[in-house]
């Protein structure tokens, strides 16, 4: 039996779009704590494909809530989706604890495939933000030892992580840039995300910065999984410049079908704040195009 949160969980039937939503659905308790997620399931019988939504938050919030929008409009086109919590902290290193909720996350939704009418090969990936930065770990990193050799947080440890593809949208791939962006606007140590996140300056460990970019696990052998990019060219949160056009290219190079999706114009925020069907917004422009990627590949 699937746990939920003591409060606020609930199942209900949406009348506006003919699926069901289960919120506070518990996947995993890392150190002690519990990490649920929202599931929305489309309406009718069968094993119904499946993505795990990472929200953004800049690593120091995870409100799967945000994404509802999305997961109703996936779920009116027959695709389950599983929004997630993971572990964040404005005032301590979380690295590399993220990442491995994500593969908790998976091997959650693998292992529970049947009691959730989910199919278990047919599992992706959508993160936006920082939560495309931590997703395309899981994607592209899921069995580095890194992200592997920790306390399992579930019963599913042993279940294989893999994922069928992967989706991010306007997300961090190159720590150390990211640093270099940040470190523009923040002159204090203690007010740029990624050194709270990673626990450091990327002076103190490159290691560490090299290991925690999804860019630095770009290879020939990860590359069956196809990946989608979306992001607005006006974005001054995250450099598109410094993270997904580089992190494309590098795709492209090893071998990936990428499907790439620039809104012109665009800032950060939006995926998670824009309305799909509000006319000319940038969710809409790129919901009909990651959904029909979604169906092609997963």
């Amino acid at each position: 039996m699937i746990a939920t949160h003591n409060s606020g969980a609930h199942e209900n039937r949406a009348s506006t779009f003919s699926a069901a939503i289960r919120n506070g659905i518990v996947y995993a308790r890392p150190d002690g704590g519990e990490l649920g997620g929202d599931f929305y399931l489309p309406a009718g019988q069968g094993n119904f494909p499946v993505v795990i939504a990472v929200p953004g938050g800049g690593w120091l919030a995870s409100d799967p809530g945000g994404l509802r929008h999305w997961g109703e409009f996936l779920a009116r086109n027959g695709i389950a989706m599983f929004a997630i919590q993971y572990r964040v902290s404005a005032t301590q290193k979380t690295y590399p604890g993220p990442i491995c909720d994500v593969l908790s996350a998976i091997q959650f939704v693998r292992g529970n495939a049947g009691e959730l009418g989910v199919d278990p090969q047919r599992i992706g990936l959508l993160g936006a933000s920082a939560g495309a930065h931590v997703a395309a770990l899981a994607a592209l990193a899921w069995d580095a030892p890194q992200f592997t050799n920790n306390a399992p947080a579930n019963a599913y440890a042993g279940v294989d992580a893999r994922v069928k593809l992967f989706a991010g949208i306007y997300g961090v791939y190159d720590m150390f840039a990211h640093w270099q962006h940040e470190i523009a606007d923040f002159s204090q140590a203690g007010a740029r995300r990624t050194e709270c996140f990673m626990g450091g300056s990327p002076f103190a460990d490159r290691q560490l910065y090299f290991d925690a970019s999804p860019i630095s696990h770009v290879r020939y052998t990860a590359s069956k999984l196809p990946v989608f990019l979306a992001y607005g060219t006006a974005d001054v949160v995250v450099n598109p410049r410094s993270q997904s056009e580089p992190f494309l290219r590098a795709l492209k190079q090893a071998g990936h079908v990428v499907r790439e999706c620039p809104v012109d114009g665009a800032g950060h925020f939006w995926f998670s704040e824009e309305p799909l069907e509000e006319l000319g917004s940038s969710t809409g422009m790129v919901s009909s195009r990651l959904l029909r990627f979604l169906k092609r590949h997963i």
